[in-house]
C-alpha cells in the first residue's frame, strides 16, 4: 500500500508541536503572548530577507504604493508556500495573514500561524471569520489576503484551471467585499518566482524531493486600488465579481508568469484547432494493442481518423523482441506520423509508456506535423531502482518476467501482454529514456501529461519532470490516483478516455461548433 508522505511528516512533527503549544500557553499564562509575537515577527522578517536577498536575490518594486499607517488589505498571487514568508519579509508594514480554518489540525503550523496573530478563516463561508478580519483593518492593520483561495496545483485545483486571460485562479470576491465594508484601500501584490523556487509539487505533496531552488524571486507592489465610491452602495454578486476580475487582471500585470514553476505566456494562447485532426496512437513496451486500443470507439465515435502502428518486436511473441532497438520503435511510429500528415491532418500523438517517450520525440523532431501529445505514463524514470542495470544483466541473461501492471486484479486477468521481455531491449529503453529526458526542453507544441500515483513500473515523478522541463506554451498534467501502469485498462480507464478526448477535442473546429449548438 501507497505511504502517505504527508502523514508521516506529521507523525514526525508531533513532539515539536507539542512542546511549541505549551511555550505559547506560558507565554499567555505570563501575559506575554502580544510582546512575544511582536518580537518573533521582526526578528524573523529580518532573517528571512536576509535569507531571500542572499540566495534568491530578492528584488522588491513599488514599496512606495504601500500606505505607512492605516488599515489595507494586501491582495496577492498564490504560487507556493514561500508567499507568506516573501511578502511578510518585503512589506515594510507588519502583515496579519488570513489562513484556511485547516491549518488549525496542522502540527507546527497551527503555532506558528497562531504566533504571528494570523487570521483563521473557515471556507465556504465564516461570518465570525470576516468580522475578525474586518475589526482588524478597521484597527489600522495590514491584512495580507490570497483572492486565488488557493496554490495552483495544491490539494485538488490543477494548474490547468487557471483563468488564460490571467494566468491566475478565477478570484474569490472575499477581498472586494471586506475592502468596501472596512472602507480600506487593497494593495495588489505581483509575486514572481516562489512557484518555480518552492512550488507545491515539493510541499504539501512531496511528489518532489528537493530543497526550495534558489532561483530569483521579486516583489512588486501596485497603485491601490481606491473603492471608495462604492462604500455607502449596496453591489450585486455581479458587480463584485466585475470589480474582483478588475483586481485579479491588475495582481496579474505584476507578476513575470515566465518564472513560473511551468512558464506559461498570458494570456495563455488557445490550441490552434482545425477541421482535420487526426490521431497516432502508440502503445508501450512488451505491450498488446490491447492496451490502446480501448480509446478506439472513441475517436470513431467522434469521427476522429487515426493511426495505431503495432511497433517493431510486439504483436507476436516476446523473443521477437529480442534486438530491437529505440530507432526502430521511433521509426515505425515516424512512418505513421508522415503518413497521416501527407493526407492533410493536423497530428495529435497519445502514447503510453514507451510510446510516451516516442510521441515527445516526435514532437521535438517534427513540431511542424503534430498538433499536440498526450503522454500517459511515459516511461521516463522507473521505479525499480535497477531498470539501469539492464545492460550489464544482459550479458547473464536474455528474459525476464514481466512485472505486473494492474491494481484491479480482475482486470489484470485480461492483459495480453508479453509475459517475458529481452533485457537488451529493455536496455535500448532505459538508454532512450535518458536523452529525451535531456531532449525535453526542444518539444514545444501543446501538451497533456497524464499519471497515476499508483504506477509501479514507471515513477509517478516522470510526469513533473516532463511537465516542467518541456517548453510547451500549453501544457496540462492530469494525475490519478488508484490506476496501475496500464492506465488505459485498469480501473479509471474511462476518465483516462475522457480526459484524452477532452485535450483532442480542444484542437477540433467541429467540437467547437457542437459546443455552440449546445
Amino acid at each position: 500500500m501507497k505511504m502517505n508522505r504527508q502523514r508521516i511528516v506529521e507523525k514526525l512533527l508531533l513532539p515539536m508541536d507539542l512542546a511549541l503549544g505549551a511555550a505559547l500557553e506560558l507565554l499567555r499564562a505570563g501575559d506575554a503572548f502580544d510582546q512575544a509575537s511582536n518580537a518573533t515577527y521582526w526578528f524573523l522578517r529580518a532573517v528571512l530577507r536576509t535569507q531571500f536577498i542572499v540566495r534568491n536575490e530578492l528584488e522588491v518594486e513599488g514599496v512606495e504604493h504601500v500606505p505607512v499607517e492605516g488599515g489595507f488589505i494586501l491582495a496577492s498571487n498564490h504560487q507556493s508556500w514561500l508567499d507568506v514568508q516573501v511578502l511578510g519579509s518585503a512589506c515594510p508594514r507588519r502583515i496579519y495573514f488570513v489562513a484556511k480554518s485547516e491549518f488549525r489540525h496542522w502540527p507546527v503550523m497551527r503555532h506558528l500561524i497562531d504566533l504571528s496573530q494570523s487570521l483563521f478563516v473557515q471556507r465556504g463561508g465564516d461570518k465570525r471569520g470576516l468580522e475578525a478580519i474586518n475589526s482588524a483593518l478597521e484597527r489600522g492593520k495590514a491584512v495580507a489576503i490570497y483572492p486565488e483561495g488557493t496554490i495552483p496545483g495544491e490539494e485538488e485545483i490543477t494548474r490547468r484551471e487557471v483563468d488564460p486571460s490571467t494566468g491566475l485562479l478565477r478570484g474569490k470576491t472575499g477581498a472586494v467585499r471586506l475592502a468596501i465594508e472596512s472602507r480600506v484601500p487593497i494593495i495588489p501584490v505581483g509575486v514572481s518566482g516562489t512557484g518555480r523556487a518552492f512550488p507545491p509539487e515539493i510541499y504539501p505533496r512531496l511528489e518532489i524531493l528537493r530543497l526550495p531552488a534558489s532561483t530569483p524571486i521579486r516583489i512588486r507592489f501596485g497603485e491601490p486600488l481606491d473603492l471608495s465610491q462604492y462604500h455607502e452602495k449596496e453591489l450585486s454578486h455581479e458587480h463584485l465579481r466585475e470589480l474582483t476580475n478588475d483586481l485579479m487582471r491588475r495582481i496579474s500585470a505584476l507578476v513575470d508568469h515566465r518564472s513560473n514553476y511551468a512558464p506559461i505566456e498570458v494570456p495563455i494562447p488557445p490550441a490552434r484547432r482545425s477541421a482535420n485532426v487526426a490521431v497516432l496512437l502508440l502503445h508501450g513496451f512488451t505491450s498488446s494493442t490491447d492496451t490502446v486500443d480501448g480509446l478506439i470507439p472513441y475517436l470513431k465515435k467522434e469521427a476522429i481518423p487515426f493511426e495505431r502502428p503495432i511497433l517493431r518486436g510486439h504483436g507476436t511473441r516476446y523473443q521477437d523482441l529480442r534486438g530491437v532497438r529505440s530507432r526502430d520503435w521511433y521509426v515505425d511510429a515516424e512512418r505513421a506520423l508522415i503518413k497521416l500528415y501527407t493526407e492533410g491532418y493536423r497530428v495529435i500523438v497519445v502514447g503510453l509508456s514507451m510510446g510516451g517517450l516516442v510521441a515527445l520525440d516526435l514532437a521535438a523532431r517534427h513540431p511542424e506535423m503534430i498538433a499536440g501529445v498526450i503522454t500517459v505514463a511515459a516511461a521516463l524514470k522507473f521505479v525499480d531502482p535497477m531498470a539501469g542495470a539492464a545492460q550489464l544483466a544482459d550479458k547473464f541473461v536474455r528474459y525476464l518476467p514481466s512485472p505486473n501492471s494492474f491494481v484491479d486484479p480482475e482486470l489484470a486477468k485480461r492483459c495480453t501482454n508479453y509475459k517475458k521481455f529481452p533485457v537488451d531491449a529493455f536496455a535500448s529503453l532505459y538508454r532512450y529514456s535518458r536523452r529525451i529526458a535531456e531532449r525535453l526542453p526542444d518539444v514545444h507544441v501543446p501538451i497533456c501529461v497524464l499519471q497515476s500515483k499508483a504506477d509501479q513500473i514507471v515513477a509517478p515523478r516522470s510526469a513533473n519532470i516532463i511537465y516542467e522541463k518541456v517548453s510547451s506554451p500549453l501544457r496540462q498534467i492530469v494525475w490519478f490516483e488508484k490506476s496501475g501502469h496500464e492506465m488505459m485498462q485498469d480501473c479509471e480507464a474511462e476518465a483516462v478516455f475522457a480526459e484524452i478526448v477532452k485535450f483532442i477535442s480542444s484542437f477540433r473546429i467541429q467540437s467547437e461548433s457542437r459546443n455552440d449548438e449546445n
